[in-house]
């Protein structure tokens, strides 16, 4: 894939130091009240339907405050009412509204189960259908996996960043393995995607935003019902290869 979209950061301007103080509070708006009605209806849907649409929408006001003219790519390799496991690049906070608001699935994310500890916010990711992700070979790391490929299937998706955390340098990390596991468990197909732009609007270690094209590039899915666990190295070196292939851009590395 050519692009001319780059995802090299640029030294912010006295417009998007302006643009940062009047979008934060609006985001903070949008996360009390998009919070509360995920909130509520979590008290009668625990499927994460209704939770899934307070996200979205949450995460299209996020991206379209931070002016992200967002465009989907390669949308047309996914079948309507089929369920995935999206793995994605990590390059700025903003990956995650761009995820939840821009791809065209039911979505649940998938996490370190750490953050499920977190006073309230964990309670409600449960009940809302989340997915907690336990690294290592562990019992219960196995356990976590059974009950997460349980919640999926019939149209509902998981995404995940398999990096850990965000790229400081715009290179792909080494990925992780407890994404592959949950796409092996569930024998859902695995879906490549690779963020830019991101980390251009809003870099590792900067609230400046910086108005700007993102373009979330969607690989075909990579199917997983007929892997074994012998296989899960030349998955991750398949779906690495993917992700690496779309980071070099007419503007620069990521």
């Amino acid at each position: 894939m050519k692009s001319q979209i780059t995802n090299v950061p640029r030294p912010p301007t006295f417009i998007n130091y302006v643009h940062t103080l009047f979008a934060w509070p609006l985001v903070a708006l949008y996360t009390i009240l998009m919070g509360s009605l995920s909130l509520t209806g979590s008290l009668f849907d625990r499927r994460g339907r209704w939770q899934h649409w307070c996200a979205s929408t949450w995460s299209r006001m996020i991206a379209q405050t931070a002016l992200l003219d967002v465009r989907v790519c390669g949308a047309e390799h996914l079948r309507a009412g089929e369920s995935y496991v999206f793995l994605s690049t990590h390059q700025s906070w903003m990956d995650i509204p761009v995820m939840l608001g821009y791809l065209p699935c039911q979505l649940r994310i998938a996490a370190k189960h750490a953050v499920f500890k977190i006073p309230f916010l964990g309670w409600h990711m449960t009940r809302s259908g989340q997915i907690p992700i336990y690294r290592g070979s562990t019992a219960e790391s196995v356990e976590s996996l059974e009950r997460a490929a349980g919640l999926l299937g019939g149209g509902v998706s998981a995404f995940l960043f398999p990096e850990g955390t965000r790229s400081r340098d715009g290179w792909l990390q080494p990925l992780k393995k407890g994404g592959f596991r949950l796409a092996l468990k569930s024998r859902l197909p695995v879906v490549p995607v690779t963020i830019r732009g991101t980390r251009a609007a809003m870099p590792r270690g900067s609230m400046v935003l910086r108005a700007g094209p993102v373009e979330m590039y969607l690989d075909p899915p990579v199917p997983t019902a007929h892997l074994k666990d012998e296989d899960l190295p030349a998955l991750m070196r398949q779906v690495s290869e993917a992700l690496e292939s779309h980071l070099v851009t007419v503007g620069g590395r990521q």
